[in-house]
């Protein structure tokens, strides 16, 4: 019996030694003393007055979140252990996350960083991070958003920075009309095709992509086979023909490791109308495919104005 005692009491000391020694979750989802309630995706969520140590964990949310003026504490990456800048913030946000802590790859947040960061707020996508929604509400108040249609309107309500979200929106929807008018009736005939080069296989990116939904914001019409509501679809070098149309876009995840020496060498590619009118133009992986946000709205709408406004000679 004494040595059941002394095993229960050894047990209880080193319980308490690892819950005083690292920091632990609550049992209930944290709710500030003063704060605004907000709808989202997932239901209502209390967010402080004006957030002071926010962590983002998607790309969408530190694209928006710098966008509108606040820096965040911390945040996560995306991207693919192909690409030489693995582990990084995307490219085009580099000048804006200096002093921003890196807490791991967006789809294994550290845990233990936000806890000993000590968040008020955490922003972040029902696509992203749903599955750890109720272990991340114990953090900090979190919002999630569903789309990306009212993904910055959303982060800005939380942010208490609902002006500056519109001041954003307004000015992309200008260009919008901007990029229209300077079209003009070639806008409707300017079929956009976009691809990717992976290591061992090239994407069809589709009209559920990001750049699927800034190109069809902006009116451009797509190839048939890319005029479909999917994010992409993987095709062989036999389906060259279906990577036509009036302009190519394409990005690659590491242009030493990615399919396209090997494509732009077939003979089918020689046969593109694209490539026979020289309208086929790298653009930026980090922001036509991974940023999923006003900056890199902005950034694509550029290369539009760019490449088919004034293409380069």
């Amino acid at each position: 019996m004494r040595y059941l005692t002394w095993a229960l009491l050894a047990i209880a000391s080193l319980v308490l030694v690892v819950a005083c020694g690292s920091p632990s979750l609550q049992s209930q989802p944290v709710v500030p003393e003063q704060g605004r309630t907000i709808e989202t995706a997932l239901g209502n969520v209390t967010v402080p007055e004006t957030p002071q140590r926010v962590i983002v964990l998607a790309q969408t949310a530190l694209d928006s979140t710098l966008a509108l003026g606040v820096k965040p504490i911390a945040a996560t990456y995306a991207g693919f252990p192909q690409r030489s800048d693995y582990g990084n913030f995307p490219g085009y946000l580099a000048n804006k996350t200096e002093g921003v802590a890196n807490i791991g790859h967006a789809s294994q947040p550290s845990f233990e960083a936000m806890l000993e960061l000590n968040p008020d707020l955490i922003l972040s996508t029902v696509d992203d991070h749903r599955q750890f929604y109720d272990r991340l509400s114990q953090i900090a108040p979190t919002v999630l958003v569903e789309t990306r249609a009212n993904a910055l309107a959303t982060y800005a309500e939380a942010l208490g920075k609902t002006a500056e979200a519109e001041v954003l929106t307004q000015t992309f929807e200008a260009r919008v009309q901007q990029f229209r008018q300077q079209m003009g009736d070639a806008l409707q005939t300017t079929e956009v095709s976009v691809l990717r080069f992976r290591p061992g296989q090239v994407r069809l990116y589709m009209k559920d992509s990001f750049c699927g939904y800034i190109l069809e914001q902006v009116g451009l019409p797509r190839p048939a086979a890319q005029d479909k509501h999917k994010f992409f679809e993987t095709v062989s070098l036999e389906a060259i023909p279906a990577m036509d149309g009036d302009v190519i876009f394409y990005f690659q995840d590491n242009p030493q490791e990615s399919m396209a020496q090997q494509v732009m060498a077939h003979p089918l590619w020689q046969q593109l109308e694209a490539v026979q009118q020289n309208r086929v133009y790298p653009v930026s992986f980090d922001t036509w495919f991974l940023g999923n946000g006003i900056l890199a709205a902005n950034a694509v709408l550029d290369d539009l104005f760019t490449y088919l406004i004034n293409p380069p000679a």
